[in-house]
């Protein structure tokens, strides 16, 4: 904690297993050099599916790891990849290059909806309670044999993950 002539705190809380903590004074985010190197935030009020398309403009990698890519799009890792492209019915392994309209148009909305649903439901709640409320409402990351909840298929392993990512085979099926 660090407090303020004014009166003022800054707690700081990291409710992970590793403890890793920076903290810059800058006048722009952007004069940090990991943030200035961050793409564009898929959760702000500023983005558009134009944004999206750009990203995946030409791009022969697979979505599973595009998402991931922060220089390309910020803040999205591994567990809500899995959630995006499970609420965007594509599955993780196809290329941003074989998308139609249509799917860029689907992996939009479930950016969106997947992300913002996620700070809804994460809103007001202490630190120690949201890896606990984070895994509760995943549908498939690290769901692996268990019942897709809207399709009931079996939810399985991203091909090559090694169990480190999950999908629905029936509501994600390889095209």
């Amino acid at each position: 904690m660090l407090s303020f002539a004014a009166g003022t705190e800054l707690l700081l809380a990291d409710g992970g297993t590793w403890l890793s903590v920076g903290l810059w004074i800058v006048d722009e985010p952007a004069e940090v050099p990991a943030i200035a190197k961050l793409g564009p935030d898929p959760a702000s009020a500023d983005d558009t599916a134009d944004q999206l398309d750009r990203v995946l403009a030409g791009r022969r990698k697979q979505l599973k790891a595009l998402l991931q890519e922060q220089e390309r799009l910020a803040g999205i890792g591994n567990a809500y990849s899995d959630e995006i492209l499970h609420a965007a019915r594509l599955f993780p392994l196809t290329h941003a290059t074989d998308l139609d309209e249509a799917q860029r148009a689907a992996l939009f909305a479930a950016v969106r909806s997947v992300l913002g649903g996620a700070f809804a439901r994460q809103r007001s709640f202490p630190i120690d309670e949201l890896k606990a409320r984070k895994v509760a409402a995943m549908a498939v990351h690290g769901r692996t044999g268990e019942q897709c909840p809207d399709c009931g298929g079996t939810v399985a392993d991203v091909p090559g993950s090694k169990g480190a990512a999950q999908y629905c085979p029936v509501c994600q099926p390889e095209r």
